[in-house]
């Protein structure tokens, strides 16, 4: 075509860093996402997670091989319980009905595991604050045990105080072995949050560098 969104685009994550993908509007950073995550099909290359190669044509397929994103329009169904949200699709069951109790039980214990400040898992999604709802977000893909989280402009509609309770968590996730991918446009969080900075220009891979290697200033040489 005219233009690729993407073009012989490789880079690694490592197990348990905060790898921030940077680059301008149109750089290809949500494409390439979604690719990892299984919402849009890739045309060529390969995926590959503990040196083996795998195939995910689904969001689905994604989850089963550890990958989950959590994207800036959250995907809950507000109309349902904080709970609920945390295991839809994997209740729990007792005498072939949904355990309530349980999940109410284990949704507790993740939200406490992950220092997430909401108290009332019987709340109604609706009426949580956006940062609360990014929360139950991410407390839903860690409850799968996945072992990438993708986060895409995450802090675009969060105050600085619910952004930092966000970084406390992705620095839990980090210490649990956990892998990060975070977009963000914000050049400060990138460099108070990330390991490493992968930088892409029209759909091109153009350097990986570890945080503490460079400045803003060259960051954005690189970006631009």
């Amino acid at each position: 075509p005219g233009v690729k969104a993407l073009s012989d685009v490789s880079f690694t994550v490592r197990k348990g860093e905060i790898h921030v993908i940077a680059g301008e509007n149109g750089a290809g950073k949500s494409t390439l996402m979604k690719i990892l995550s299984g919402s849009y099909q890739r045309d060529s290359g390969e995926i590959i997670i503990d040196g083996v190669a795998i195939g995910h044509n689904s969001i689905k397929e994604a989850e089963e091989h550890g990958i989950a994103i959590i994207y800036q329009e959250l995907n809950l169904m507000k109309n349902l319980t904080v709970a609920e949200n945390l295991f839809v699709g994997r209740q729990p069951l007792k005498s072939g009905l949904v355990n309530w109790r349980q999940i109410q039980s284990d949704a507790r214990s993740l939200l406490a595991k992950l220092a997430i400040p909401i108290s009332d898992v019987n709340a109604k999604v609706r009426t949580l604050s956006i940062a609360q709802q990014q929360m139950v977000e991410i407390a839903k893909a860690v409850g799968r045990d996945m072992k990438l989280v993708i986060m895409d402009e995450p802090t675009s509609s969060l105050t600085t105080k619910e952004t930092d309770m966000l970084f406390s968590i992705m620095r839990d996730l980090k210490s649990r072995g956990v892998s990060v991918i975070f977009i963000t446009h914000r050049l400060d969080e990138i460099f108070a949050i990330s390991d490493r900075i992968t930088v892409m220009r029209d759909g091109c891979h153009i350097e990986t560098v570890n945080t503490p290697d460079i400045d803003k200033s060259r960051l954005i040489e690189l970006m631009v």
